[in-house]
């Protein structure tokens, strides 16, 4: 497997390369940029998400559902626990990003795409499981990491967004063995299968407004790169030890949290006044960085599985 998901890695991040050559050449504006993003998290990521759940009910198939949602919450809450902890003292203007970006990973954007790849049968299945935690999690407890006398979280953030909302559509449709017509199957696959490609075109895209000289960091950067990319998955790797998870779940979830920093963190940075050029470094090298640590993490996963 971890020749598979190196290879997988590599072909993502060279498409996140044809992102940031279309940018820097203006092929892509920053406004097609805005757009795409838009498409994907609204449009292609949600049916995608939907389509991974017609299939017939199995009542198997269920009861791990629930476990892989437990097993989310579980992990996610540990995390976000285990942030809050490490960065307690760090500035104030950089405490929530240093928080955010340790506890919840590109999970959706990137994450989902990935699965789908690795795991073709059920992968994103359990991705759109794991989304529902996540989103429990990080628009509220996440929240109060950048405002912590802030108002009480709004709900609707929580489970109004695009994903949670296909994720519950495709549950019902999972649990009724619906059977949609051909032609729209097809266009379900067809348009969630640009997921993938996109995802990593938009963050090249992203990474490409950024200048070189500003994207290297020093100590702060380079510490939560190591929390964010090695620190959680190996800490999930060891709650779905001490969980029982079986094998399948433990490697999802593993992956899930090896991945860079969510790009959720820099609208987060944006709306509570944070240091965005701090965070956009931050993201940059995490996303740089994993090419190198989700082999390495994969591997020891491999051995504690066997």
């Amino acid at each position: 497997m971890n020749e598979l998901i190196l290879s997988q890695v590599l072909v993502l991040f060279l498409l996140m390369g044809v992102g940031l050559v279309a940018r820097r050449t203006g092929f892509v504006t920053a406004e097609v940029s805005k757009g795409l993003a838009g498409f994907l998290l609204n449009i292609a990521l949600p049916m995608l998400v939907f389509a991974s759940f017609l299939r017939p009910f199995d009542r198997a198939l269920l009861a791990s559902g629930g476990r892989m949602l437990l097993c989310s919450l579980a992990v996610t809450l540990s995390l976000t626990l285990l942030a809050k902890l490490l960065y307690r003292r760090a500035p104030l203007e950089r405490r929530g990003a240093l928080q955010f970006i340790t506890a919840f990973s590109n999970s959706g954007f990137m994450g989902i795409p990935l699965l789908a790849v690795l795991f073709p049968g059920e992968g994103v299945f359990y991705g759109a499981v794991f989304a529902i935690a996540f989103n429990i999690v990080a628009f509220t407890l996440g929240i109060m990491m950048w405002d912590p006398g802030g108002a009480r979280p709004s709900l609707g953030k929580v489970f109004l967004n695009p994903v949670v909302l296909a994720t519950a559509a495709g549950i019902v449709a999972f649990l009724l063995s619906v059977r949609l017509p051909g032609p729209v199957v097809g266009c379900l696959n067809l348009v969630g299968s640009m997921t993938s490609p996109m995802s990593m075109v938009i963050i090249g895209a992203m990474l490409a407004e950024a200048k070189p000289r500003d994207l290297l960091g020093g100590r702060s950067e380079w510490g939560v790169c190591g929390a964010r990319l090695l620190l959680a998955p190996l800490v999930t790797l060891l709650l779905c030890r001490l969980l029982g998870a079986d094998p399948l779940l433990t490697r999802i979830l593993v992956i899930l949290e090896a991945l860079p920093a969510a790009t959720i963190v820099a609208v987060f940075a944006e709306q509570y006044g944070a240091d965005l050029l701090f965070v956009s470094r931050c993201t940059f090298l995490t996303t740089a960085l994993a090419l190198a640590t989700i082999p390495v993490v994969v591997k020891i996963m491999e051995r504690v599985l066997h």
